[in-house]
């Protein structure tokens, strides 16, 4: 758990976001969910900024991702659109009794975001639906690195779907979808296209975000460094 998460941790009372989220994600009626998610979100001061792009299927990138309520807060965007989408997240913290809560949230276990075996079972979840929103945090973890894994490149490749650019700023307090990037052709120019869009979007822990930086830009400074 972060430091910060710790240091802000309060037990879940029945008004709280959490609670309120839990108990309402076992129904199937999606009106319900997006009014609930909506009054939600501005129960707490929270607005949806952007709209949903005319696409039935896509890979979401969601950062930044330095919090747990980075997930909570997604997940109340995700259902105010009305988008079916699943969360993916890594296979090792599906243990028992998390993994039921984990489960209820609409997650699913994978497991390295780079392992071959998570860009099929992905593109294979797409290729079978008629409309799915498949949700990934490239960072991986709180950790900050500016190494974001592309694994949600080639799910979206190998799908044959767009991605979605999301976030959440936690100092203006709004969240949504900044655009969809379509030509997913070159690896590095996608990256610096992330870089660019989430350059003025403010995590809950500042200090945990770092930009992502394509391989020659890593390799570029691991040689300067070595100069030095």
């Amino acid at each position: 758990m972060h430091e910060g998460d710790r240091r802000h941790t309060r037990p879940i009372r029945g008004n709280s976001l959490a609670y309120i989220l839990l108990q309402n994600l076992c129904q199937n009626d999606w009106c319900c969910n997006m009014n609930l998610a909506e009054k939600t979100l501005r129960l707490f001061g929270w607005r949806v900024i952007g709209e949903k792009p005319d696409l039935k299927k896509a890979v979401i990138v969601m950062a930044p991702h330095t919090s747990y309520w980075d997930a909570v807060i997604g997940k109340l965007v995700l259902l105010s659109y009305g988008v079916k989408h699943k969360l993916l997240s890594k296979k090792e913290l599906f243990v028992w009794p998390l993994s039921w809560v984990f489960r209820l949230f609409g997650m699913v276990p994978i497991r390295g975001l780079k392992g071959k075996n998570s860009v099929f079972m992905v593109a294979d979840m797409l290729e079978r639906a008629d409309e799915l929103f498949v949700v990934i945090c490239p960072e991986g973890g709180f950790a900050p690195t500016d190494h974001w894994s592309t694994g949600f490149l080639y799910m979206a490749r190998r799908a044959e779907v767009p991605v979605i650019v999301a976030y959440v700023d936690y100092k203006y307090k709004t969240a949504g979808m900044k655009s969809v990037i379509y030509d997913l052709s070159d690896e590095d120019a996608v990256i610096s296209r992330l870089a660019k869009e989430y350059a003025d979007v403010n995590a809950k822990y500042p200090s945990d975000f770092v930009l992502p930086k394509t391989g020659k830009e890593r390799q570029a400074a691991r040689q300067k460094g070595g100069e030095a």
